[in-house]
């Protein structure tokens, strides 16, 4: 049975591993990630919003390939599942900053939609701040140089406001980071079951 030093072991060999090193293996090897690449279809979202780069897909496998060296169909599988991990690991990191965005959004917004009994709302935009500031720019009589004045003074809190709201919201909401942590850690355990495998397999052939 590998123990997690093993598996460790494993994925830092395979790191740094070199690959072919001369210009018909890299082209072997070039060819091998387009023949095998049988995930790709389904794996790439080619269309809304979310649309992803296949090319960008395409150089994380063919350095996979170059790093872990694999011979026969079955090598190759392994690597390329290894690499649909790390992709997969991508859109967990992407799900995570859209997940953070959308909290700060909302509490930004609760912010500035804030509103008393009467439902004037507490808290002016910079924008609507600016706007005003405009017209009492050019005034010098004493009350319009005040009013200047509590309109920057408004536009500071807004700017604490904003860093305090990012400061105490840039984790995911709760649900959120529970899916976060569970994915990643069943990503990352099965590149790193699909690395021992891979290896074990390289060894036999090599004996």
């Amino acid at each position: 049975m590998t123990t997690k030093n093993q598996i460790e072991a494993n994925k830092q060999n395979a790191l740094v591993s070199t690959g072919p090193a001369t210009s018909e293996g890299k082209a072997i090897v070039a060819q091998n990630a387009v023949k095998h690449g049988i995930f790709t279809k389904d794996l790439i979202i080619t269309t809304g919003d979310g649309k992803e780069d296949e090319q960008e897909y395409r150089e994380l496998l063919d350095g996979l390939i170059v790093s872990l060296n694999p011979v026969g169909q079955m090598e190759c599988l392994l690597v390329e599942k290894i690499s649909v991990d790390y992709w997969r690991l991508r859109r967990v990191l992407r799900f995570e900053s859209g997940s953070i965005r959308k909290v700060l959004d909302m509490a930004i917004s609760d912010y500035y939609n804030k509103a008393d009994w009467q439902g004037v709302k507490e808290n002016k935009t910079n924008d609507e701040l600016d706007e005003e500031i405009a017209e009492y720019r050019d005034r010098q009589d004493k009350r319009s140089q005040k009013r200047l004045a509590e309109l920057e003074q408004a536009k500071l809190k807004n700017q604490y406001a904003e860093e305090v709201t990012i400061k105490t919201n840039s984790l995911p909401a709760g649900d959120d980071y529970e899916k976060v942590i569970k994915y990643e850690k069943a990503v990352q355990r099965s590149i790193l079951q699909n690395l021992a495998l891979l290896k074990r397999l390289q060894a036999i052939r090599r004996e």
